[in-house]
């Protein structure tokens, strides 16, 4: 029998491919079969003859329909573009509120409490962290994820969409426990540098981008064309459904622990702590206890996507695209930050030794707050060829207390409790950028030349 070729709409990756296929070659009749997404096709040949609705009903079956695929750029779907920009006025206000009541802050002087050392404030700080800097990656990640495998599942219930969420956290927190245990007895050996850590961000942030567009479904060409998260991510979330064979609650958990390592400054300030301890056991309990903090906000964004249903679906992931995209965009800024710190910079000239700088002893002695919200204040100036003293002052733990320097060859400094100090001598008149380790918030220290005597 010849090859016969139906058009397939609504694919968009490798798992898309599998389900088809799989469908497709249930078909009695059926010996070989060939799916594409990227053409939008399935290639199939038969020994007897089929009939084209019984394929159909296979296509169907798998959650896909026979016909062509809009391949238009910009949706002409009026409903589409009012749905993304209501969320786009959703998300905006929310930003706004958050601001207004000052939730960062008080995120801050949560953090700033569990500095104390409780194990019970170490939770505490998870909160946080789960809350706000550390879900605009790991939770902006897990969005994705839980919103595309939901759209692609509208069959499956609360609870099975919740499967992977729930190995996710659990991982997280097993993983948090055991990697924990090494940082307590191997020190910053597990540590990533700021480079790593800003490329690390713009892949996640990139994968967010893919799917943030295919759920918003504003260009259908892009959201047929553009890749998905990795495979790899693909399949240990569920991408293929939490009923499907290939499906392993373990490496989904695996996954989960892998997060250790994504840049948070709430996760480096404990770690800090951990590595602190000089003890394995004490190390890898704080670590777990932090990520149990991090489950109630995961679990919330995630949760969401469970519930989504009916004719409210579309709409919500919709929603969910737009969230996606605003938390890869804070990324990205952020990657672009520790990437070309010195983008955009001003000129020093005309500036003279800022209040914040006093000279004692012959030395320059700066004096700078790290908060919830970043460092204050955020510019200083100091003369050439006189040593600094930084003295930063660390009253609160958020992504701040993460400090990357490289304009000062450091690297990424985790700030203790309490005050910190940097030495170091600028030699000639310039401007030095420096920022938390996810480049969410940022400073300047302008160095100008000392006044001829």
């Amino acid at each position: 029998m010849p090859d016969l070729e139906l058009p397939v709409r609504g694919m968009t990756c490798r798992a898309c491919e599998v389900r088809v296929t799989k469908a497709l070659r249930a078909v009695p009749g059926v010996t070989k079969v060939q799916v594409s997404a990227a053409r939008g096709t399935a290639r199939v040949r038969t020994t007897t003859p089929v009939p084209r609705s019984r394929l159909a009903g296979a296509v169907t079956g798998a959650g896909y329909e026979l016909g062509q695929d809009d391949r238009a750029w910009l949706s002409r779907d009026h409903q589409v573009w009012r749905d993304v920009a209501t969320a786009v006025a959703v998300v905006a206000v929310l930003v706004l509120v958050a601001r207004l009541t000052g939730l960062e802050e008080a995120t801050g002087r949560l953090g700033g409490a569990a500095m104390g050392g409780s194990l019970l404030l170490v939770v505490l700080l998870g909160l946080a962290a789960g809350l706000s800097t550390c879900m605009a990656l790991v939770g902006g990640l897990v969005l994705a994820v839980s919103a595309r495998h939901a759209e692609r599942h509208p069959g499956a219930t609360p609870r099975q969409r919740l499967r992977p969420h729930l190995s996710f956290n659990a991982g997280r927190v097993v993983g948090f426990a055991v990697l924990g245990g090494l940082l307590g007895a191997v020190g910053s050996a597990v540590s990533l540098s700021g480079g790593a850590v800003a490329l690390l961000t713009v892949v996640v942030s990139m994968a967010m981008v893919a799917v943030g567009l295919q759920l918003t479904k504003v260009s259908p060409r892009l959201a047929g064309r553009t890749l998905s998260l990795p495979p790899v991510l693909t399949r240990r979330l569920g991408g293929e459904g939490p009923t499907s064979a290939r499906y392993s609650e373990g490496r989904t958990a695996a996954l989960g622990a892998a997060t250790f390592l994504l840049p948070c400054g709430f996760t480096q300030a404990v770690q800090l702590y951990a590595l602190s301890t000089g003890s394995p056991v004490r190390a890898g309990t704080i670590m777990a206890l932090f990520a149990v903090g991090t489950m109630p906000g995961l679990l919330g964004i995630g949760g969401l996507t469970a519930v989504a249903r009916g004719a409210f679906a579309p709409r919500f992931f919709r929603f969910a695209g737009v969230a996606v995209l605003a938390f890869a965009a804070v990324n990205l800024s952020g990657a672009l930050t520790l990437l070309a710190p010195g983008l955009g910079g001003g000129p020093t000239a005309g500036l003279v030794v800022s209040q914040n700088v006093t000279l004692e002893d012959g030395v320059q002695v700066l004096r700078t707050v790290q908060g919830a919200t970043g460092y204050s204040p955020q510019h200083a100036t100091v003369e050439a060829g006189t040593e600094v003293r930084w003295e930063i002052d660390s009253v609160a733990a958020s992504c701040a207390g993460a400090l990357y320097l490289p304009a000062l060859g450091m690297g990424t400094v985790l700030l203790e409790p309490g005050v910190n100090v940097l030495t170091f001598t600028p030699t000639e008149p310039g401007r030095l950028h420096y920022s938390c380790a996810m480049g969410m918030y940022t400073g300047v220290i302008d160095v100008i030349a000392a006044p001829i005597a």
